[in-house]
């Protein structure tokens, strides 16, 4: 069942934020037939001259424009598929293939892990793009912006509009639902490739927390195993090291006690000078008194006596301090040899030893070994896991980009129906004996006879550009565009020409009465010369 339609229509001309004074269509209509006569080529040339173009008509015409309701949204639809855009999004690699390969991998690490290293690269790249033609859609954002400010002025159609060119839409609704379809469908598709590559992803990470939490079982399980070999071993080992150290023990006694014999007797001697050294001293201080004693009694003999011996005495105490001196040196000696040769015996090394800690030595190693090669394999299992895992969510964020690339297309403006709206351009045609030219003036903003106004009036310059501004290029740029279709199509050359003709403002001579009043309106205005008025109301 068809949709009901509200149709819609826009002004031309709007009066813009600083004119005041009333506009009316007589002046509009005025200021488009300026324009006409002013883009009329009058003919050029003195030997050979051209003939001058002829004013064919002069239209408001009505391009129209579907706005479509879609998900909270207003899509715009250009009704004469001038706009036909390809919407271009990256195509996925073969993600079932993928998926199929883990899974099938995942019953042996060595399989699962080989797997990945083959796909580490799986996901780097897109595997290449495609393209959506969605008939009609306009996705400049400029032009709908636009689009929605200028429907504030929009206008349910009324009789009014029969003066116009009204142009049929080539896309009608059924093809609106059918490109309406297309874009529902591109974007169920992006968003199910989201959900997809999210489920790869998750599939993969449960897939590697398997894998890593068997490889951590297994290492437990190795640690386990060699700990218990080294309980079984140790003992034993331990066992014939203690025998070895023992034995080594023995020979430092053995070195200590030979030179500790050494040393006692080297004390020994030395206690023995030192008591000769005291008995000696009180000899000294016994016959000083002695001499003393015979020196006060003038017994010379005695006192001579005594002094020889006393000077016998004093002869040993420097050949005792020597015989000290030399015996402390020896002492010194001694000492330092036995600590050599303690310290020598205690590392010097002992094959013995090294054999007997070999067994034990070599399953340490074995531990280290496997064990290390085990951490290598999960740190190598988690980061290949890792690598892909981050390609794949690139992947989802550019996928995110294009779904919100989609979600943004049309205007923020919600509506329940489907709306046509229509978008007035003069269209205009010349005629020569060779053929017909066309242009189009687009619908513009209303200025007013400002001072840069007159200052353009003062040094030539046109004024009139200044009353009727484009209100929007996005616009204007689609409706140049009814120039190549008309050109380029027969068809539509034909049809837009025989409407083009019913609604000639200057058709009837009460729409020609009214250009000259609006002439009028325009010369008071000072947009128009005294001369400039004369010559176009004799074009009339």
């Amino acid at each position: 069942m068809a949709k009901r339609i509200r149709k819609l229509i826009l002004p031309f001309a709007v009066a813009g934020k600083d004119r005041f004074k009333p506009f009316t269509k007589d002046m509009e209509m005025a200021a488009i037939f300026y324009f006409a006569e002013r883009d009329r080529k009058k003919g050029e040339g003195r030997v050979l001259k051209k003939p001058g173009e002829k004013l064919a008509f002069i239209a408001e015409t009505c391009y129209p424009i579907w706005l479509i309701p879609w998900r909270g949204r207003t899509l715009i639809f250009d009704g004469l598929e001038f706009t036909n855009p390809s919407i271009s999004y990256d195509v996925l690699p073969d993600i079932k293939a993928f998926d199929n390969d883990v899974q099938a991998s995942s019953k042996s690490r060595e399989a699962y892990c080989a797997a990945l290293s083959q796909n580490a690269s799986y996901f780097q790249n897109f595997a290449g793009k495609e393209g959506k033609t969605i008939e009609g859609l306009i996705t400049n954002p400029k032009f709908t912006q636009d689009l929605i400010d200028y429907l504030q002025d929009a206008e349910e159609i009324g009789k009014g509009a029969t003066t116009k060119a009204i142009l049929s839409p080539t896309l009608d609704e059924s093809e609106v639902s059918l490109s309406i379809n297309e874009l529902s469908e591109l974007r169920e598709k992006v968003e199910e490739e989201i959900k997809t590559l999210s489920r790869s992803m998750k599939l993969l990470s449960k897939g590697t927390r398997e894998q890593v939490k068997a490889l951590q079982a297994e290492m437990k399980e190795t640690i386990k195993e060699f700990n218990k070999r080294i309980k079984k071993v140790k003992p034993k080992v331990m066992e014939k090291i203690n025998k070895i150290q023992e034995r080594r023990n023995e020979e430092i006694t053995r070195i200590s006690k030979k030179y500790d014999r050494k040393l006692r007797s080297l004390h020994q001697n030395r206690v023995r000078i030192e008591r000769t050294l005291e008995r000696l001293s009180t000899d000294i201080e016994r016959i000083e008194a002695d001499i003393k004693v015979a020196r006060e009694n003038k017994d010379e003999a005695g006192e001579f006596q005594l002094t020889q011996k006393l000077d016998e005495i004093k002869k040993r105490l420097p050949v005792l301090d020597k015989e000290i001196k030399g015996i402390d040196r020896e002492i010194e000696n001694v000492e330092d040899a036995k600590k050599i040769e303690v310290a020598r015996a205690r590392t010097k090394p002992d094959d013995r030893v090294e054999e007997a800690m070999k067994s034990l030595r070599d399953i340490e190693a074995a531990k280290e070994a496997r064990t290390r090669l085990e951490q290598q394999e999960l740190a190598s299992l988690e980061e290949m896991t890792s690598s892909i895992i981050k390609q794949i969510d690139a992947m989802i964020k550019t996928k995110e980009g294009a779904l919100n690339e989609i979600d943004s297309i049309g205007a923020q403006e919600r509506r329940r129906k489907y709306a046509l709206v229509y978008l007035p351009v003069y269209f205009v045609c010349y005629e020569t004996e060779v053929g017909k030219r066309y242009v189009v003036y687009p619908p513009s903003n209303v200025g007013s006879m400002g001072i840069k106004t007159k200052l353009k009036g003062v040094f030539g310059a046109g004024k009139m550009k200044s009353f009727l501004q484009s209100r929007s290029q996005a616009i204007a740029t689609l409706l140049d565009r009814l120039v190549d279709l008309t050109q380029e199509n027969p068809v539509f050359e034909k049809e837009i020409t025989e409407a083009g003709i019913k609604a000639n403002i200057l058709r009837t001579t009460e729409l020609q009465v009214g250009i000259k009043k609006g002439l009028t309106e325009l010369g008071d205005e000072g947009w128009i010369s005294e001369n400039e008025f004369q010559i176009l109301n004799e074009r009339i």
